[in-house]
């Protein structure tokens, strides 16, 4: 993995382009069946220079990513969301 992040900063150099560190972050996905987990630990990632943050979730266009594979997270989201304007607009009334 660490060999790609390379191969990426070197072309975003070519493009003039920036990849932001603070918004890249890397995810390990857990397997649902452990008999399947291949490793516990992954070694740090670093990209221009930065290391990058290893997540277990991340929000990405509006949605909510987990490393469990299941949307129970996003859909807790929006059901509170959802909550909360039912609310403010009874508020209003």
């Amino acid at each position: 993995m660490q060999a790609l992040l390379v191969i990426c900063k070197k072309y975003c150099d070519l493009l003039d382009l920036h990849c932001n560190t603070l918004k890249t972050v890397c995810m390990v996905f857990a397997p649902r069946n452990k008999c399947r987990v291949v490793c516990n630990s992954f070694p740090n990632f670093v990209l221009d220079g930065q290391l990058l943050q290893f997540v277990s979730e991340f929000h990405y266009l509006g949605n909510i990513i987990t490393n469990l594979l299941c949307d129970d997270a996003d859909f807790a989201h929006y059901h509170l969301s959802q909550k909360t304007v039912i609310i403010q607009t009874l508020q209003r009334l």
